[in-house]
């Protein structure tokens, strides 16, 4: 392999590896942050392992730059961050095993319980402890997912307050339709009805909160006193590229081998690609193992020296082929990049055809979304499987 002449950082044991812009996420959180009012907590949701782009880290950068909770889907989640060293508030949003509690409690979660049963539950892991454990209760205002009924709201609140061993610190709910403002309304409308008794009797949870980013964006009167915001925080929207936001994530590979093929001549598994000229072929140590559709085989594309480059034959587990027939200066050890901006280029308009002041091109994980009719989410938790990553920081981000 010879030495890359494209300065960017790689993983010393892969060649293949995704990099994460961390003044990115730090201006994202700044822009969630101006959509609220002073008196707004925001709660940065790093489940999945920060949506792929690794929840220790942004915990990290989040708790710094003023998120008030962290939210993660399972008692797993929340210890391993307290195992790196986090001690900002964590909800677990979603219902815990009898088992796993103790640890949760333990680790000082909060714990979302959505049923009588729930409660029992907690309380009794708490007792055997001799610990309190700090429960928020969801209701169903419509998802009708998870969360109690909301004839069963008051009985499972009085429930708790029957355990010494319980304390409530939050009522929550869940929106559906976060991007339509009549769905939304009608939740909202239920959810400040269950409220109002509560606040008539002086019984008001410590933290009410509704709102997902999307309706931390939109819709002011569901952000109570948190909202809960994912997505945006890591640049990205379920199908669109933002404009308001920057993505954090980029995917790059090196080419570890090139070779030239003649017109007519097939590639890869299937042989589902044909030359139609003379090609020069190079293939980059990524694949579906890495969480890369292979529904994406034949129609995506790649950047290298200022050039957009087609990905040609079928993505394999380990390996994909790119046509660099208009690339020519490309060498074994240069970068191709999947999603993100070109890497910086030591030679300028020469290589490139770009002017210094020039934007750079950028490939965005929105395109794949839409090529594969799903959502950025889905595709950005691939991508954590086995990518190694590398923290970077850019000279200016979204909000800055």
């Amino acid at each position: 392999m010879v030495a890359s002449r494209q300065p960017s950082l790689i993983s010393v044991r892969r060649d293949a590896w995704l990099e994460i812009d961390l003044a990115a996420l730090e201006g994202n959180l700044r822009v969630a942050r101006s959509w609220l009012a002073e008196s707004c907590r925001l709660m940065a949701v790093v489940k999945s392992d920060a949506y792929g782009h690794g929840a220790a880290q942004a915990a990290r950068v989040f708790s710094a730059c003023g998120a008030g909770w962290l939210g993660v889907a399972s008692v797993d989640e929340g210890c391993q961050l307290r195992e790196a060293g986090t001690t900002t508030p964590i909800l677990i949003l979603s219902p815990s095993p009898a088992w796993a509690l103790p640890a949760a409690i333990e680790a000082g979660l909060n714990i979302t319980v959505t049923s009588a049963s729930q409660v029992d539950d907690v309380a009794r892991a708490a007792e055997r402890l001799d610990r309190t454990a700090c429960v928020q209760l969801k209701v169903d205002t419509g998802m009708h997912r998870l969360g109690v009924a909301p004839a069963q709201m008051m009985p499972v609140l009085s429930r708790i307050a029957d355990y010494s061993r319980l304390r409530l610190t939050g009522l929550f709910s869940h929106l559906a339709r976060a991007d339509n403002q009549e769905a939304t309304q009608l939740q909202n409308q239920c959810f400040r009805a269950l409220l109002a008794p509560l606040e008539a009797a002086g019984k008001r949870p410590p933290l009410v909160h509704l709102a997902s980013g999307e309706a931390a964006r939109r819709h002011p009167d569901t952000h109570y006193d948190m909202a809960r915001v994912g997505l945006y925080l890591y640049g990205l929207e379920p199908q669109a590229v933002s404009q308001v936001v920057t993505p954090a994530m980029s995917v790059r590979a090196r080419i570890n081998h090139l070779q030239a093929i003649e017109a007519g001549e097939s590639v890869g598994y299937g042989h589902t690609w044909t030359a139609g000229r003379p090609t020069r072929l190079a293939s980059i140590p990524v694949g579906y193992g890495d969480g890369v559709d292979r529904r994406l085989s034949n129609r995506m594309t790649g950047l290298i020296w200022g050039k957009e480059v087609p990905q040609v034959g079928l993505i394999s587990m380990d390996q994909m082929l790119f046509d660099v027939t208009d690339a020519p200066e490309a060498q074994e050890g240069d970068v191709i990049t999947l999603i993100g901006s070109e890497t910086a280029d030591q030679s300028g308009r020469s290589r490139t055809g770009r002017r210094p002041d020039e934007p750079r091109k950028v490939l965005y994980l929105a395109s794949w979304a839409q090529m594969l009719d799903t959502i950025t989410y889905e595709l950005a938790c691939r991508l954590r499987v086995r990518l190694p990553r590398v923290y970077t920081r850019s000279r200016t981000a979204t909000g800055g």
